[in-house]
């Protein structure tokens, strides 16, 4: 049931359209704020909610370069919750 648990709030976390769309954005390489809501045409308290949203899963890190904080995908994150999606729909007994 843990598992469920986790599933789904990783699954509630990603099913917004902007949280995914900063995910796939990051996945190709590591970004600032402003780059991030230049490149998705969003206001940048919203990037920035949703990105804090993104870090409480741990799917997204951060880095501080000079002023700047600089984020990245967390792939260790992401490869545990791949995980944890493949044992849920495999082996999960209801």
């Amino acid at each position: 049931m843990r598992d469920i648990l986790a599933l789904k709030d990783l699954l509630r976390l990603t099913s917004d359209t902007n949280r995914l769309r900063i995910l796939c954005l990051l996945t190709k390489k590591e970004r600032c704020v402003c780059e991030i809501f230049e490149a998705l045409q969003l206001p940048q308290n919203l990037v920035s909610h949703h990105l804090s949203k993104l870090k409480s899963l741990s799917l997204v890190e951060e880095r501080r370069e000079g002023t700047f904080i600089i984020y990245r995908v967390n792939k260790k994150a992401i490869d545990r919750y791949r995980r944890l999606f493949d044992r849920v729909i495999k082996d999960q007994k209801i």
